[in-house]
Parts: C-alpha cells; sequence; structure tokens
C-alpha cells in the first residue's frame, strides 16, 4: 500500500525541473504504446481505489504522477511542458464506475473524462494535456499499424510459441507440451497452421499487386521510348 497519504504535498514535490528525469515533454505520437497510461484494472489490484488515498504513481522512464482517491473518482496531478514551454501544473478528475462479475465480484472502470465521451474504458492514455481514452486521443496499437499479412503472421508464431516451436514447420518436431490436452493441442496446431497459410496467401496477393504495378510501369517505358520506323 502506499505509504504517503493524509501528506499534503505540492505537484511540484513530485515532478521535477528540466533534466530531473520527472518532467513530461510531448512529440506528435499515435501509437498508445508510446504514451504513459494508467490502468484501473492494475490501481485496483494493488488497493490503491480505497478512498482517501494520495500516492505517486510512476512509469519506467522516470515521469510521475500524484493520484488522490475520491467517493466514486480520482483525482490525478502532474505538471506537462511542451513545446519548450515552462512547466504547467494540471489537475484532472477522473470518474470510476464498476460492474458486476461472476462470483459476486466486481470490476472497475475510468469514465473518459473527455469532453462528450463517457467511455467506459479500463486505460487512459497521456497523448495531450489529458489522460483520456485511445478514442479521443485518436491512438492505435503497434498491431493495427502492421499490414495485414504481418499481424497474421504474428498470430502463428504467438500460437507455435505457446507450443514449444518457433514456427509451424518446427510443430511436426516437437513434443506437446506437458500438461496440455490433446483436444487443445491439436486445435491450436490447426489454428497457427492455417493463420500462416492466411499470411502467406495476404503476402501472395500483395506481391501480385507490386508486380502488376510494375509491369505497368515498365510498359509505360518501353512505350514511351519506342521510335517510329520508317516504312
Amino acid at each position: 500500500m502506499p505509504n504517503d497519504f493524509d501528506k499534503k504535498r505540492r505537484v511540484s514535490d513530485y515532478m521535477g525541473g528540466s533534466g530531473s528525469g520527472n518532467w513530461y515533454r510531448f512529440d506528435s505520437k499515435t501509437v498508445a504504446e508510446h504514451c504513459c497510461s494508467i490502468d484501473v484494472r492494475q490501481l485496483s489490484r494493488k488497493g490503491y481505489l480505497v478512498q482517501g488515498l494520495r500516492y505517486s504513481w510512476k512509469w519506467n522512464n522516470g515521469s510521475n504522477i500524484v493520484i488522490e482517491t475520491k467517493p466514486g473518482a480520482i483525482e490525478l496531478f502532474y505538471s506537462i511542458s511542451r513545446n519548450e514551454k515552462p512547466l504547467e501544473d494540471v489537475h484532472i478528475a477522473v470518474p470510476l464506475s464498476w460492474s458486476s462479475c461472476n462470483y459476486g465480484q466486481k470490476r472497475p472502470w475510468f469514465i473518459c473524462p473527455g469532453k462528450s465521451c463517457g467511455r467506459r474504458v479500463a486505460k487512459l492514455y497521456l497523448a495531450g494535456k489529458y489522460f483520456l481514452c485511445r478514442h479521443c486521443h485518436n491512438l492505435t496499437y503497434s498491431s493495427q499499424r502492421q499490414a495485414k499479412a504481418f499481424r497474421l503472421l504474428d498470430k502463428a508464431q504467438k500460437i507455435c510459441r505457446r507450443l514449444g516451436a518457433n514456427n509451424c514447420n518446427d510443430l511436426f518436431g516437437t513434443p506437446k507440451p506437458k500438461g496440455m490436452h490433446w483436444r487443445t493441442y491439436e486445435r491450436l496446431v490447426e489454428e497457427a497452421q492455417e493463420v500462416e497459410l492466411e499470411s502467406l496467401h495476404a503476402i501472395s496477393q500483395k506481391l501480385n499487386i507490386i508486380h502488376d504495378s510494375i509491369s505497368q510501369i515498365d510498359g509505360e517505358v518501353n512505350y514511351g521510348s519506342t521510335t517510329p520506323q520508317r516504312r
């Protein structure tokens, strides 16, 4: 549990100046993984949603914020610096919501504080001045920026690694993982092979498009370089 609640501290006590590693700089980022984020599920697992707490939340890049828990909400305090401008203190309240799960459990959600948003989300991202949902910041995931063929290939390789192989070709020489049911093993092998085949088909289609484009350009060049013949 955090050990600094009930202590009155300024935001500047947590956020350092230039060179301290505890201040924010923002570039134009569109990938969610590149942004600082807070996950309500992680806060809940650590017991950090209990009312009346005040603590510092840190990221691996050295940045941090102050979080206070209120009835039905959390409040965020942090400082940002954009375009070499002086630090600006920011204070934003994020409402909380709870949904029922199995066995009487409840799952927490953030209510995105973005203007006219109000989505119920698990994560908020800092991609500007405020922590908002991925939709408000118009963020995308790294996997979504990959071509379809490579997304499928990554999926097939993940299944193969789960089965203890590097790729589908290695599956035939790799024993079934210990403790895995045969039905599950056979289903995953079939799924990996189907996904890999689909990825190869997508790559083939892409290569055909490139080939047709090159052929068209080559034809235009040859046509343009043809000299008229005397009769």
